[in-house]
């Protein structure tokens, strides 16, 4: 099994991205992309589809990049900017990608948007920094 494999094994198991309907769409060493339906149960009291179901689809694609090499890695610093309320029931996606890693700190930029008339509506943007451990998720697979 490789890295990848790993970690999309080890993402099937968690049940905040499971209760919160959210998918993993493509997943490579330096990028991910996945999305969710934006639900009723997501709403705030305003009715608009709570800031914390936004950050949660961002922080669930933090956690699969940023432990993507068989590295046991926790966040250090999210830092997230919403930009527009998203619609009610829309799908939305969120592309992240990494910007630059050492042996124990990475950086990563996640874009979050729903798809309107062709075009992407820009809803978050969320700049993230962790920490490696060096340990394994799988001690048989090499440490990256």
């Amino acid at each position: 099994m490789e890295n990848l494999e790993l970690i999309k094994e080890k993402f099937k198991q968690d049940n905040f991205a499971k209760n919160f309907g959210i998918v993993l769409d493509n997943l490579t060493e330096d990028s991910v992309k996945m999305h969710m339906k934006l639900t009723p149960k997501m709403n705030n009291f305003h009715g608009r589809p709570h800031g914390g179901a936004i950050y949660g689809l961002a922080d669930a694609a933090f956690s699969v990049i940023g432990n993507n090499r068989n590295n046991i890695c926790v966040a250090l610093d999210c830092n997230i900017n919403y930009h527009a309320s998203p619609d009610p029931g829309k799908i939305l996606y969120v592309d992240g990608e990494r910007i630059k890693q050492t042996k124990r700190i990475g950086t990563y930029l996640f874009s979050l948007y729903t798809k309107e008339n062709n075009s992407k509506k820009k809803i978050a943007t969320m700049i993230s920094s962790l920490y490696c451990t060096g340990k394994p998720h799988n001690p048989n697979l090499e440490v990256r």
